[in-house]
């Protein structure tokens, strides 16, 4: 098994879409890699892959094993709607 490359030092970049409320955050803590998509300044969605720097011994097959996730804004959208109906707001 091949060593685990570590970075000394937290990476993190940010990407805005202008004319949007969208932006991407990427960070690289050691060898974890995360991605946030926000919306509005609102985390909608976030993935994080560990052992990210780690090396893959036959990469040219990884794509074969590659996860691909679809995530339906308008369903989560409904279902905050749904959780906040469901609030009972006299409570506090």
């Amino acid at each position: 098994m091949s060593d685990v490359v570590r970075p000394d030092r937290s990476v993190s970049r940010r990407l805005d879409f202008p004319g949007t409320d969208l932006t991407v955050s990427v960070e690289l803590h050691g060898s974890e890699l995360s991605l946030t998509v926000n919306k509005a300044d609102r985390r909608v969605y976030r993935v994080v892959l560990e052992e990210a720097t780690m090396p893959i011994e036959n990469t040219w097959l990884a794509d074969m094993f590659m996860r691909d996730d679809r995530v339906h804004l308008g369903k989560l959208s409904a279902d905050v709607e749904e959780y906040v109906e469901t609030l009972n707001i006299a409570q506090g």
